[in-house]
């Protein structure tokens, strides 16, 4: 079969990358990708895979009209709080104050209008080119969020096969890129459950076949034994995971306030930091360096958003030899659950429950649902609720959330789950 793969964020996504690199050992796999993202799409194009610029978006009064009017009143997913933090994420990465400001006002507006027009409704008012070349291919695979809304278009009106892979476990939270003309694929049972009711999607149309990224995870389980220890001491690990300018600062003081409980109360242990990878200034966490017992987990770095194979393995290794993994709600706080390391969720240091603010990001949708409130004893309240947790992290209490989650989820290979994606 031919086999068109529609992408987004391709630098950062190594696992999309190595699944598509496992299809085209059986099919001809062509990739497609906004012309914007053309030089990191062929930087990190698997050898002997095909490149298409899509080339849909028109540019006409009745467009521009529309994709307005879609702002305003686009219809939401039940889970409002994740979709407007995302808002506001997005605005809030605006470098002139002017813009950053409307985009900020336009959100309150939306916030207060009513929501009518669907992604499917919004999708068959536009208006696109018919210039991408399509050449005969059997199925398409697109990954969240969506590439291009205009492609999706053509392609759902000429009533190409297409098939939606959510990429990530918050996808269907806080994204509004749901058609019910579409197919969907996702990591599990529960997830399957969060797209229904959340997006409105169909059931007969989400079928589970996992998680691709989460086939590192089955690398690491066969190479485990292989893998040098990185860090010959004893500590916890912690992952940072905001990229939110307006917050990175707050999840620091965290970090900070980790640092010091553990200096005082537990100080055999040291705290290794990673960064966040989609964060562009690591600048940010000079306050972390200064630390005499923090070690700065930031050698996995390239030119662009892409992390080796080698440093994602590495990854298990440091949080499987970690005494504990702490954060403020990332997917390596699901991974963690993976190993044997007890994961908690840092639930303290903001000052305030609204807006763009820490306690928001603590508390989207997937975080509670998949985590907090499947082990509530995992979620730290406090600094004087982590001491107690530090003086006793051999309590099996704290291990039964990695018990929970990977009796939820079947870790595959990437030769299995890419197998799986193309299966009817």
């Amino acid at each position: 079969m031919k086999i068109g793969f529609v992408v987004s964020f391709f630098d950062f996504r190594n696992d999309v990358r190595r699944v598509m690199a496992e299809v085209a050992k059986q099919h001809e796999v062509i990739i497609f990708g906004r012309p914007e993202n053309r030089d990191e799409i062929l930087r990190h194009l698997p050898e002997g895979l095909e490149f298409r610029v899509i080339n849909e978006r028109k540019s006409s009064f009745w467009n521009n009209l529309w994709m307005k009017l879609f702002v305003l009143f686009k219809r939401i997913p039940k889970s409002r709080h994740n979709f407007f933090l995302m808002e506001l994420f997005k605005a809030s990465h605006a470098t002139d104050p002017a813009v950053r400001k409307k985009n900020y006002e336009i959100i309150e507006w939306v916030r207060r209008l009513p929501k009518f027009i669907s992604y499917d409704t919004y999708l068959k008012g536009l208006d696109y080119q018919k210039m991408t070349d399509l050449g005969e291919i059997d199925q398409f695979v697109c990954f969240t969020a969506i590439a291009d809304d205009f492609l999706l278009a053509r392609l759902l009106h000429e009533k190409y096969p297409v098939k939606v892979y959510v990429y990530s476990w918050d996808h269907a939270c806080k994204h509004i890129c749901f058609s019910e003309r579409a197919h969907y694929i996702c990591w599990n049972e529960r997830i399957k459950e969060d797209i229904v009711y959340l997006q409105h999607i169909p059931a007969a149309h989400v079928k589970v076949v996992g998680a691709s990224q989460f086939a590192y995870i089955h690398e690491y389980q066969l190479r485990q034994t292989e893998l040098a220890r990185t860090y010959p001491l004893r500590y916890v690990y912690f992952g940072c995971a905001i990229g939110i300018d307006d917050l990175v600062k707050e999840e620091v003081n965290v970090a900070i306030s980790v640092a010091q409980v553990l200096a005082k109360n537990r100080p055999e242990l040291i705290l290794v930091v990673r960064p966040y990878p989609v964060q562009g200034n690591w600048d940010v966490y000079q306050a972390l360096r200064n630390l005499p017992n923090v070690i700065m987990d930031d050698g996995f770095r390239t030119v662009d958003l892409s992390v080796k194979d080698g440093h994602i393995l590495e990854k298990f290794e440091k949080i499987a030899h970690a005494e504990a993994f702490f954060h403020l709600g990332t997917t390596m706080g699901l991974e963690a659950c993976f190993t044997d390391t007890p994961s908690f969720i840092l639930d303290y240091g903001y000052k305030n429950k609204d807006g763009l603010s820490l306690y928001s990001f603590i508390h989207q949708y997937q975080n509670d649902r998949h985590l907090i409130d499947l082990a509530p004893q995992n979620a730290v309240r406090s600094e004087r609720h982590l001491t107690e947790i530090l003086k006793e992290l051999d309590n099996p209490t704290y291990r039964l959330l990695n018990k929970q989650v990977q009796a939820q989820y079947q870790i595959k290979s990437f030769e299995q789950f890419s197998e799986d994606l193309l299966a009817p």
